[in-house]
């Protein structure tokens, strides 16, 4: 037997909320026909969904398994009426973009106006993370459609094309940093620094490790781990620590005179964008119109990221 979308719907909402009370409260039901939704679910599919604590409702195993197919089946339900109402010509939807954070400084302002301009009904929704994040999000329905560096293809994610913009990874350091003065850097100058990075398990984390395996050095000392480019950055131009960031992200704070990029160029690493979205799902209009409104802005882009940095340039010119 099929899966009551209704049910499914409270499903989602329990997860979402955390408690029955939050549930029934937000979809105007009762507890009590909270509870035999989940029991019917339960029944139905012979498992147990949830464990009761007194902190609330948690997924079990099973509940986990559950959860991905009932964010496709709720989307792809949602995705249905969107058709419809755009065949009635109604302009509505919503569009859930998933974005590395430079790509959502430097592609999504202007494509989102060029969209929105067209289409004033349609929401927006965004979701900045790194790679390994949006990949998960992307198969678990969360979002529609992801603009990202490379990400592994399987029988959930789907490439769909690649941007024409593109950044560089950097290493920076506050920019009155003794090590600005040096020159050309080599490894052996930051034998003593210490930086800040993202945690183990993220993505740049594990990008800067490998870049360093593969140059046969040492990972430096990571006395600060944090997920935060903006913690990352007001520590650099606060302090001593050095950082690993990609270039639009820290524009503002170059511009105004309180970071600067090292003249390190083993350290000094091109991104490629590209669009990916789920292999199996439903294209919404929301998504086409995005798509579209993605590619003119490409097209149209006569500024591709990265403009020139004056004195890293210098630096990488003069030992390559």
């Amino acid at each position: 037997m099929a899966l009551d979308l209704r049910h499914v719907r409270v499903f989602l909402a329990i997860v979402e909320t955390g408690s029955l009370g939050r549930t029934a409260e937000a979809l105007h039901l009762t507890e009590p026909a909270i509870s035999r939704i989940i029991k019917r679910m339960e029944e139905h599919l012979h498992v147990q969904l949830f464990e009761r604590r007194t902190t609330g409702m948690e997924l079990t195993a099973f509940g986990h398994a559950l959860l991905p197919y009932a964010n496709l089946l709720s989307a792809e339900a949602a995705r249905a009426v969107e058709e419809i109402d755009a065949l009635r010509g109604l302009d509505r939807g919503t569009l859930r973009i998933g974005s590395v954070a430079s790509a959502a400084i430097m592609t999504l302002p202007p494509a989102l106006n060029r969209m929105l301009a067209r289409r004033p009904g349609v929401q927006v929704q965004i979701m900045e993370a790194v790679e390994d994040k949006l990949a998960q999000a992307l198969t678990n329905n969360t979002v529609d459609i992801v603009l990202a560096g490379e990400m592994a293809e399987d029988r959930d994610v789907l490439r769909v094309g690649e941007h024409r913009f593109s950044d560089r990874y950097l290493a920076i350091a506050r920019a009155g940093h003794p090590l600005h003065d040096r020159g050309p850097l080599a490894f052996d100058d930051l034998e003593h620094a210490q930086w800040i990075m993202p945690p183990p398990d993220a993505e740049p984390r594990k990008q800067f490790v490998a870049l360093m395996t593969k140059l046969g050095v040492a990972p430096p000392r990571i006395a600060v781990e944090t997920r935060s480019p903006a913690m990352i950055k007001a520590m650099v131009a606060g302090s001593e620590f050095l950082g690993w960031l990609p270039e639009p992200l820290f524009a503002a704070e170059q511009a105004a005179g309180l970071i600067k990029p090292l003249p390190l160029r083993e350290l000094t690493v091109p991104r490629r964008f590209y669009v990916y979205r789920r292999r199996t799902s439903f294209v919404s209009p929301a998504v086409k119109m995005f798509l579209a409104a993605l590619a003119e802005t490409d097209a149209a882009d006569a500024q591709p990221w990265p403009r020139p940095l004056r004195g890293l340039d210098e630096s990488v010119r003069t030992t390559a």
